[in-house]
């Protein structure tokens, strides 16, 4: 029985998502059902069983899933999948003398479903993955993208070249037509034998447009598919960089994620009818020597001198586009920087500053351009007038053959003719160096942004549902990218589960930095961060996702609803859940004064709400997330006073087994902190209970003995 016979009836999303995060869990691994659910909507297979293991493999890198009869199964192979029409269960034990198998079905009703008679094993990674693993270092990830959709719509690009051979054989028609209309009809007027051949070249000509549009078709058919692929890929990968690890210039990691497009477009244009016609120029060249013999020569004299002036202009060429392209991302950058922050260049009258910038930089990128134009005119010059020159020597040639009785004029018409066609596909090849030149760099800009640290490296699989969910820090050193001086440093810090604590510290102290260690969004450069006991590093993203809920100082809002922006992230959260968090959060109050509620429009960025508002948006994403930990920068710094009151309330009624931690420049915040953390110049100076602290500002307890903690607090 084939894979595709196991399943009759189709699985719903919702069932294959409850099914794949079940045994997920049950794996000791872990997978929401919103990731769940994505993946089962990424990939397709002919059966379910087929989409299940691909779902598998998509959400947990290295894993299988492989099909193994019922009566075959052991012990050590369970949990695993059986199916059944419209459902999928997890089987748990095995049948066993008078003991039935244990299998748990999301919808049994009072009659348990018959399972199939195989069962869907989970495969760990294998040893083979680490050789996957060094090839794909060796060749940058994108490289290996690229590789791994051209190998996988092979047979599509195969089929491209098949018809391109077909094209190329019936261009050799008008010139065989031209020599049969000089030598034989014409001199007998045998109008019969005309209108035979030229009927026989207009159906060729009819095939060669039939064939130049299927053609087209596979191309575009495979441009689609390889486009489809690829740019989800690319999307993903950037956005699994780690924030604090990939280019500091937005603006200018745009631009670089854009050559993509360059790649895309050598692999997936006309250029490749050009790469498959080159080598008919031989084939063409033959049919030159068969018809015109000592002519051939000609062509085989001139073709290394059109090469030649295109190999002579390619190194200057590829050197002023690489220059120019380089420029081209920082203009873009500059641009993204300058709309992105028009209200701050308005306020401070900056408009002439970034001007001058960005003429500076339209004024390099117009230099490079015009010489790269002057380059390419004098190739695109130099090849035309060597095919001229070829043209004549072709004729020139063939008069003396034809004096020689070795050619006929009709032959000599053939000969010209496909000595342009031959000539003309050799002369493009500068053109077709340096668009490889361009994809190329464009690749290896692109296999460099790609080989930074990502949160999706293989091997993060660490989750844990039992362990409490307490936080350490051990020798922990950090510094951005490229800076020697690190910005924090704590060499122990433990938090138990359910603490509140308090981070303190003047700005630029280093509490958003600590704040974002420990919610797993920035990395340590030195010592680790662990939760429940695992590294923080090798914990699955979307399980940390899941348990530690981060509110940064500054909320960003996308463009589309209210809704859409409260459950980014989120399995679908009700109405209910959604209204419940509102009111919790206080935002009811703006929802229901707007006549669209949740579907109020929301503009790029948030623009149109206030800063509170747009803070008090995080605050809900956050409560309909239902995390474990809470990590709060600067919670209230937007917020009213009577806003505020409302979520200290409800933070102060958070569950007791509820991690808080947050930063605040606020006293009053003191009341809900158990523990209190001081940073000073990037270091912990004072770990305190928060009586303590409170007791200094009181001034209970004298000086020096406080005088740090005092300090610290203000």
């Amino acid at each position: 029985m084939t894979q595709s016979e196991i399943l009759p009836a189709p699985l719903s999303a919702e069932a294959a998502a409850q099914a794949i995060a079940d045994l997920a869990r049950r794996r000791g691994l872990h997978a929401s059902l919103r990731e769940a659910q994505q993946a089962w909507q990424d990939v397709t297979a002919q059966s379910d069983a087929e989409r299940l293991a691909a779902a598998w493999a998509l959400l947990f890198q290295g894993h299988t899933l492989e099909t193994v009869p019922l009566s075959l199964l052991t012990p050590a192979q369970l949990p695993a999948w059986v199916l059944a029409p419209n459902q999928v269960g997890v089987l748990l034990r095995l049948a066993d003398g008078a003991r039935h198998a244990e299998i748990v079905w999301p919808e049994a009703g009072e009659a348990p479903p018959a399972p199939s008679a195989f069962a869907l094993v989970p495969v760990p990674p294998a040893l083979a993955a680490e050789k996957i693993e060094v090839e794909r270092k060796q060749r940058g990830p994108a490289t290996q993208a690229i590789l791994a959709a051209i190998r996988q719509h092979l047979p599509l690009l195969l089929r491209i070249g098949l018809v391109s051979v077909l094209v190329n054989m019936i261009t050799v028609v008008s010139s065989l037509f031209a020599m049969q209309v000089y030598d034989r009809v014409v001199p007998n007027s045998a109008y019969a034998t005309l209108w035979v051949l030229a009927s026989g070249v207009l159906i060729a000509y009819v095939f060669e447009l039939l064939f130049k549009l299927i053609r087209l078709k596979l191309m575009e058919a495979s441009a689609k598919r390889i486009d489809e692929a690829l740019s989800l890929y690319f999307f993903e990968k950037v956005m699994a960089l780690k924030l604090d690890r990939r280019p500091s210039r937005v603006g200018s990691l745009v631009a670089q994620i854009r050559d993509y497009e360059f790649i895309k477009s050598f692999f997936t244009s006309s250029t490749l009818f050009v790469l498959a016609d080159i080598p008919f120029q031989l084939f063409f060249i033959a049919i030159i020597a068969m018809i015109g013999g000592d002519v051939a020569w000609v062509l085989i004299g001139f073709a290394p001198l059109c090469l030649l002036i295109g190999f002579s202009v390619y190194r200057p060429l590829a050197a002023v586009q690489r220059e120019q392209s380089d420029e081209v991302t920082r203009r873009q950058g500059i641009l993204f920087e300058a709309v992105a922050g028009a209200e701050i260049i308005k306020a401070q009258g900056g408009e002439s500053n970034f001007g001058n910038v960005w003429l500076r930089s339209t004024r390099e990128t117009a230099k490079r351009s015009e010489k790269l134009h002057l380059l390419s005119a004098y190739a695109q010059y130099a090849t035309y007038i060597t095919q001229q020159m070829a043209y004549v020597a072709v004729l020139t040639v063939g008069v003396y053959r034809i004096g020689d009785g070795e050619l006929t004029m009709g032959g000599l018409i053939a000969c010209s003719i496909l000595s342009s066609r031959a000539l003309g596909n050799i002369a493009t090849v500068t053109q077709l160096l340096l668009q490889w030149h361009h994809a190329r760099y464009a690749l290896d800009v692109l296999n460099q942004v790609l080989s930074c640290p990502s949160d999706d490296a293989a091997g993060r699989e660490g989750n844990t549902s039992s362990a409490p969910l307490d936080l350490a820090i051990n020798e922990l050193r950090y510094a951005y990218e490229g800076v020697q001086v690190n910005q924090l440093a704590v060499p122990k810090l433990s938090i138990k589960a359910g603490e509140r604590i308090a981070v303190l510290g003047r700005n630029g102290s280093g509490k958003t930095t600590l704040l974002k260690l420990l919610a797993g969004i920035a990395t340590p450069s030195g010592g680790d961060v662990t939760i429940a006991g695992l590294d923080i590093q090798n914990c699955r993203p979307s399980w940390l996702r899941e348990v530690i809920g981060y509110l940064p100082q500054e909320v960003r809002l996308f463009s589309g609803t209210l809704r859409e922006n409260l459950t980014l992230g989120l399995s679908l959260p009700s109405e209910e859940r959604i209204w419940e968090a509102l009111q919790k959060t206080g935002l009811d109050v703006m929802v229901r004064r707007h006549p669209l509620g949740l579907n109020i429009p929301i503009r790029e960025g948030g623009s149109g709400l206030s800063g509170g508002q747009r803070q008090l948006v995080g605050l809900t994403r956050l409560v309909l997330q239902e995390p474990r930990i809470w990590v709060l920068d600067e919670p209230s710094s937007s917020l009213d006073k009577e806003a505020e009151e409302r979520l200290v309330l409800m933070l102060r009624n958070l569950p007791r087994h509820h991690t808080l931690i947050f930063s605040s420049h606020r006293p009053g915040w003191l009341e809900l902190a158990d523990r209190v953390l001081i940073l000073e110049d990037g270091v912990l100076k004072v770990d305190v209970p928060s009586e303590r602290v409170k007791a200094v500002q009181n001034g209970a307890v004298p000086r020096p003995a406080a005088a740090v903690a005092a300090q610290g607090a203000r």
